[in-house]
């Protein structure tokens, strides 16, 4: 549902093509902390991303929950977590893949999207393995305790990823909102030029 709103409410950027070749935004529009990466850096840093999610995937299957010998209520719960968490990192690369291709906002908003609900799932189940039910006076505690450090790595390692996309998902609205604007600006000047 939020998805759908989102991509509404930037639907009519979303056939706006990059300008992955600027690596500045036009004066005084930006934020210090913003950075739009040009095209070099920006494959790269989808290398470097797709590289850290590939990790994450193998560190999370090497999970066993069936171990940790939990009521059926508190395995349910965190198997369903799991199971999102593995289908965030899925969504993750598939983004990745097509942005990959060829970017646009509408393509770094959903990759933006899935990062973010990767995260998200991420805390949940993180949450779920230190829930005192899967710890309290369980045989598994320790193991569900060193499941828990191991997600919460893996968010972690993440959480620069997001933010450095972050960053520059914001400096490519700015700069594609200063562009509209220039045409705006333009388009009354040059109709009282004729």
């Amino acid at each position: 549902m939020i998805r759908k709103l989102i991509i509404t409410a930037f639907a009519f950027l979303s056939a706006v093509p990059a300008f992955a070749h600027t690596t500045q935004l036009p004066t005084g529009q930006a934020h210090p902390a913003l950075h739009l990466m040009n095209d070099s850096e920006f494959a790269i840093f989808l290398n470097r991303l797709d590289t850290d999610i590939l990790h994450s995937q193998v560190q999370l299957k090497k999970i066993d929950l069936k171990s940790l010998s939990l009521g059926l209520q508190e395995s349910e719960e965190l198997d369903r977590s799991y199971n999102r968490c593995l289908q965030s990192l899925d969504n993750v690369q598939e983004e990745i893949q097509n942005l990959s291709q060829k970017q646009t906002l509408k393509l770094d908003l959903f990759l933006l999207i899935d990062l973010n609900e990767l995260a998200r799932n991420l805390d949940v189940l993180d949450q779920g393995l230190v829930n005192p039910a899967a710890v309290g006076g369980n045989p598994g505690a320790q193991k569900s305790l060193g499941y828990a450090r191991e997600v919460l790595g893996i968010d972690v390692a993440l959480a620069s990823d997001i933010s450095t996309f972050q960053h520059h998902f914001l400096a490519f609205a700015a700069l594609i909102d200063a562009t509209l604007e220039q045409a705006d600006h333009d388009a009354p000047q040059s109709q009282t030029q004729k």
